[in-house]
């Protein structure tokens, strides 16, 4: 299910940016009560929850249906009846672990038309956390744990007789997304979201499968023969809609929730990579306060006022509200307006995970009612989670129209009848409609549907409906193609472009019409061909395609956007690629083309890539490109290119190793080392580099910026890969204290390289010395324990009596980690070297219960029981935190200091500070409480996804980090100070989750109890 977005330092997410719409502004509906994780007020019945909502005026809200009747809600959906199915679920969030769930279907019927349900019937039962459905003509499509299954209702009896398997198994770790929120489009497949963390590998009966990790959509077939991913990444989408033009609309459980989907667009998730073209653009450029959006409607019904009509309406479980927005373009491109909040509820149990429009017109709210609703946040089996309570809710405006269809029984009508209601304009019913034609009638609707799409004078709505039907009933033809590109009407035009990008097999003699149309004056006209193009890929689609770009304004980011895809995807069939090679291209369209090829793999483009390098005109930012060719071209031509950047740059440019390295990776990411050429190039230079600034004194380095800082930290990196010895001396000269940290790190890193045992003295010698400050005593502890006598071992344990907590951490932990170090361990803390707590601390914590499972030390269990009861201490704390900060005066310009001190290396705000953890926009909402926890003990409530990986290699060293991705024979990890990190795989002896986050677990003790205060009121500003 849905859940504010989680904790405080885990893993990153990227944005594009866009076009700014209007930022929503806070207010008490907001704060207090509603940022509490588990809510402090009382459980409410239904009556008097009604009480406590507000609406505009003129609504007004009522209960369709509650407990007992129903559980807990997941999604709802209407059936072509006007009947409301429902999933719901008693075990979320814990998945059943039998052969069968407690959890059921049930069909929700309003007889007497007085705005309530009254009649229950359940339709299947035995479920397990079932959440997306879609009612059909015989039965219902939804998932359980873990597939998709149809179940048939053979006798109309309105219970399921058959369940039949289309997808799965779905990964089901993580139980708060799973597979939502199902929409039949109008290509007739149903349209699901995959939630958060999970990872799948489904396939139709076709064979044909796929791949998806984390947030993603897909789509699939009724019967299960084939499924297709539509777009890539994002968080946790849960929610679709789509409006008149076609577009599909999906929320995401993120501070910028709303997304109108590109299809084949990538878009960010964390540690997620930006493609060659970027990460498809946002439609929000505000936050709606809140990181759990769920349920999306895009209103065309005629019951509310026009000026509520084509507006968004978007739950919000954790605000518990649904705010309305308003929706202009600018091109092609939406932009959202925030309207005043549509409704508001003074109960904070108010939970709206899905929203759905009725055929009355009137919107129907799923009520997940909840003292808690956070998945992260709050311990899965905590006792005050609610299991049974649920409501289900009717929107209405008073006086508003009545349609002639709110109650009509669509699956009784005779085939004219379901024709003539294709004309709808409430466009889920005319969907439904649709949907019935196709189910039940078939090829005998033929006949009626093209005399119905050749109609001029038939409404426009009804005309797309039958063109689209005519498609899925595979009795396209040219002549529809004519009707539809001809027609007066934009919105047919762009249908049947619509039509003509999803044909098996198009007429290549369509492409030229098609291609004349990146002219038309409509941006959505225009958009939708581009989409249509990618059906016919050829080397003539790239210069319309790249000369389109060029004249599309910068505003219009979903155009441009398309248009990258589409270049990209004709660039990726077979042959094309061949012929670029062959042909002449202006330096923009290079560009273009070079952008695109990133993505794809293969030696054509990476030679395309390279002679567009070589030509000497290479654009700023050039390593991605770089480490793409190198990746696929020969070591040779490798060498071509590296003797290129050294022809034109100096040594002493920053740029000069920033690209040599960018060589180098894409050389590892293909396997391969460093070319001689290569090798003597960036050897040669670092060397150059690291004497520079050898001359230099401290201050002036410490005063160098961060490009030059990074040009020497990849110099010490090349002479330590290269285990250049004759460098350790200036190397070495950069260790004692009062240079910057970065020449210090740096070095120390690139010596324990070259030699793990040949410079211990002096890492030993600094560490010994009261002058190097404890930060830096850190950094030094691994390259001691890369050398683990006992003599280094002895020398570090030396310095855990009256360490900052940190460093006794790091020391601790590395006693423990080397060959006979629980020893030291054991026998420094039974003398009170360090506090007992100590031994619960992240990592130290793991490594000590690891080596208690297979071997016995009664000292050591004394002590860890002896440090459980110390942790206990910090409940008190927490309690105590967060009692004084209510009656904290702070000065919010000083937290943010303290903010920007402790956590901006890995926490972005209004787009300042790193992106290992989530951005924290908004994070205001989570309220003190929250917050208190998330700070002073950080590895409370973890899940699996976001726990710390230990990496184990082969040479005995080990590391730390939050799994990023993977890029050809690496892995990338964070650090807890926010760096990544790479680990060829070859070199990995093994890797595992360990029960940490990367987030330090000592801010409790390294700020002072005031500071902290500051800090905690800054973050309360921020939303």
């Amino acid at each position: 299910m849905l859940r504010r977005f989680y904790r405080v330092a885990v893993m990153a997410v990227l944005f594009n940016g866009c076009t700014a719409p209007q930022r929503k502004a806070s207010g008490p509906e907001s704060a207090g009560r509603y940022s509490e994780h588990v809510r402090s007020t009382g459980f409410q019945a239904p009556e008097k929850q009604a009480r406590g909502f507000k609406l505009p005026p003129g609504f007004e809200i009522t209960l369709f249906a509650s407990e007992p009747q129903i559980g807990k809600p997941m999604n709802i959906e209407f059936d072509d009846r006007g009947r409301l199915w429902v999933t719901q679920s008693t075990e979320y969030p814990m998945a059943a672990t039998g052969s069968t769930g407690k959890d059921k279907i049930t069909i929700l019927e309003d007889l007497d038309g007085d705005g309530k349900a009254d009649r229950f019937t359940d339709f299947k039962t035995g479920l397990n956390i079932p959440i997306g459905i879609m009612p059909m003509s015989d039965g219902a499509i939804a998932y359980s744990i873990p597939d998709v299954w149809y179940f048939k209702d053979r006798n109309g009896d309105d219970k399921a007789d058959e369940a039949l398997k289309l997808l799965g198994p779905f990964g089901y770790s993580d139980t708060h997304g799973m597979v939502n929120n199902f929409i039949r489009g109008f290509d007739g497949w149903v349209h699901s979201s995959h939630g958060f963390s999970n990872t799948s590998r489904i396939a139709g009966t076709d064979g044909d499968s796929l791949t998806m990790f984390s947030g993603n959509t897909f789509r699939f077939r009724t019967d299960g023969s084939r499924a297709e991913q539509t777009t890539y990444g994002r968080v946790n989408p849960f929610g679709f809609s789509y409006d008149e033009r076609g577009y599909l609309y999906s929320v995401d459980c993120h501070s910028k929730p709303l997304y109108q989907l590109i299809p084949g667009a990538d878009y960010p998730h964390f540690g997620k990579k930006p493609t060659g073209i970027g990460f498809g653009p946002e439609m929000t450029g505000y936050e709606l306060g809140s990181t759990a959006l769920a349920g999306l409607v895009y209103y065309t019904g005629v019951h509310f006022p026009p000026s509520y009509r084509n507006s968004f309406f978007i739950g919000d479980v954790v605000t518990s509200r649904i705010s309305r927005n308003s929706v202009s373009f600018k091109g092609s491109t939406p932009v959202l307006k925030f309207e005043e909040d549509f409704l508001l509820s003074d109960d904070p149990w108010f939970r709206p995970v899905d929203i759905k429009t009725g055929p009355d017109g009137a919107i129907y709210v799923a009520d997940f009612y909840n003292r808690i609703i956070g998945h992260y946040e709050v311990d899965l089996k905590h006792p005050g989670r609610d299991r049974s309570s649920g409501r289900i809710w009717r929107i209405s405006y008073k006086g508003g129209e009545k349609a002639a269809w709110s109650k009509k029984d669509w699956s009784k009508a005779p085939l004219r009848e379901l024709i003539e209601g294709l004309d709808i304009p409430q466009l889920n019913i005319r969907m439904r409609v649709a949907d019935r034609i196709f189910d039940s009638f078939g090829a005998e609707a033929i006949t009626p549907l093209t005399d119905l799409a050749a109609n001029e004078t038939k409404p426009w709505q009804a005309r797309v409906q039958a063109l689209w039907l005519l498609h899925r009933l595979n009795r396209w033809s040219d002549r529809l193609t004519d009707i539809g590109l001809s027609a007066g009407n934009e919105e047919i035009r762009i249908h049947t472009l619509r039509i003509l990008s999803q044909l098996q097999s198009p007429d290549g003699k369509l492409r030229t019409r098609i291609s004349g149309l990146l002219q038309d004056k409509s941006p959505f006209i225009r958009r939708t061909a581009v989409e249509a193009l990618n059906n016919f890929p050829l080397i003539e689609n790239l210069t319309p395609l790249t000369e389109l770009y060029a004249r599309v304004p910068e505003e219009d980011s979903h155009l441009r956007h398309t248009v990258l895809l589409a270049i990209r995807n004709n660039l990726a069939e077979r042959g094309v690629a061949a012929q670029v090679m062959r042909r002449s291209w202006t330096k923009e369209q290079k560009g273009l083309i070079a952008g695109a090829a990133l993505d794809l793999p293969g030696k054509t483009m990476a030679n395309f890539v390279l002679a567009w390098l070589l030509e000497g005109d290479i654009p700023a930012g050039p390593d991605p490109f770089l480490e793409y060719a190198a990746s696929h071209i020969t070591p040779g031509q490798a060498d071509v290119l590296s003797a290129s950047i050294a022809r034109d740059l100096a040594p002493a440019d920053p740029a000069y190793l920033s690209r040599l390295q960018a060589v180098a990776r894409g050389l590892q990411r293909s396997g391969r080392d460093r070319s001689p050429v290569l090798a003597t190039l960036a050897g040669k230079a670092a060397r150059e580099v690291v004497m520079m600034y050898a001359g230099k004194a401290p201050d002036a380095l410490r005063n160098l910026d961060n490009v030059h800082k990074a040009q020497f930290t990849a110099a010490a990196e090349i002479l330590g890969q290269m285990k250049m010895r004759g460098m350790a001396e200036p190397l070495m000269s950069f260790l004692p204290a009062g240079n910057p940290p970065e020449f210090q790190q740096a070095s120390v890193d690139a010596l324990v390289k070259i030699s793990p045992v040949a410079y211990t003295s002096v890492f030993t010698g600094l560490f010994g010395d009261p002058a190097t400050g404890s930060a830096y005593k850190e950094k030094l502890v691994p390259a001691i324990a890369a050398n683990p006598t006992f003599q280094n071992l002895s020398v570090l344990r030396r310095q855990l009596p009256g360490s900052p907590r940190s460093l006794q951490v790091a020391i601790l932990s590395a006693l423990a980690a080397a060959p006979g170090g629980i020893g030291q361990v054991v026998d420094a803390m039974e003398k009170n070297e360090a506090p007992p707590d100590l031994l619960q601390a992240g990592r130290l914590k793991t490594i000590l219960n690891d080596y208690l499972k297979s071997n016995e030390n009664a000292r050591l269990r004394h002590l860890v029981a002896r440090s459980e009861t110390a942790a206990k201490d910090l409940d008190d704390l927490l309690v105590q935190r967060e009692e004084r900060v209510k009656s904290y005066k702070g000065n919010p310009g000083k937290g943010r200091e303290i903010f920007m001190g402790n956590c901006s290396a890995c926490h972005q705000i209004k787009g300042v500070g790193g992106m290992v953890g989530p951005q924290l926009d908004g994070i205001g909402n989570w309220g003190t409480k929250a917050l208190t926890e998330k700070i002073l003990s950080p590895n409370r409530n973890i899940t699996e996804a976001f726990k710390t990986y230990q990496v184990n290699l082969k040479s005995g060293e080990q590391k730390l980090g939050l799994y990023r991705r993977s890029e050809g024979t690496k892995l990338v990890f964070a650090d807890h100070a926010g760096q990544e990190f790479s680990v060829p795989k070859d070199n990995i002896d093994d890797y595992f989750t360990v029960n940490m986050t990367i987030m330090p677990d000592q801010f409790r003790y390294t700020i002072p109890e005031n500071d902290f205060y500051e800090l905690l009121g800054y973050l309360s500003t921020v939303r």
